[in-house]
């Protein structure tokens, strides 16, 4: 994806794989100091912790779920892209132009056994006496 929908996506996916990933540890840590404040005696401040982490779960199960369907849409796009004859991508020196040159050096050099039908003249015919019509 190109343009300034390509780079929101991408943008946007960066951001949802970084929150996916800390988000959890976000609220696990949060979800302790609650514990430990609640353990000291501080039931406002355990109260509070509950709501912060309780706000990081539903941030973070929006943000895998946003990052599914983003990942959805850039892939599609990808595939989209590919089926409107977007560039293939070859290995490099083992692209068809390449494969396609040595085939016809060797044909040119009198290398009969590079040729696809391996008949060795290239029309797919093999020449044998009950292939020659005088039957």
């Amino acid at each position: 994806m190109r343009g300034p929908m390509g780079d929101f996506v991408r943008r946007a996916l960066s951001w949802g794989i970084v929150s996916s990933l800390l988000l959890p540890i976000l609220a696990l840590v949060v979800i302790g100091l609650g514990a430990l404040l609640a353990a000291l005696g501080d039931n406002v401040g355990a109260r509070f912790c509950g709501r912060i982490a309780l706000f990081s779960a539903v941030v973070w199960l929006l943000a895998v779920v946003a990052t599914a369907v983003l990942a959805g849409i850039a892939s599609l796009a990808a595939e989209e892209k590919r089926r409107c004859g977007g560039p293939r991508r070859h290995r490099p020196g083992k692209g068809p132009r390449r494969h396609g040159r040595r085939r016809l050096r060797r044909r040119a050099e009198g290398d009969s056994h590079e040729d696809a039908w391996g008949d060795g003249n290239g029309d797919g015919v093999h020449a044998t006496g009950s292939d020659s019509g005088s039957g």
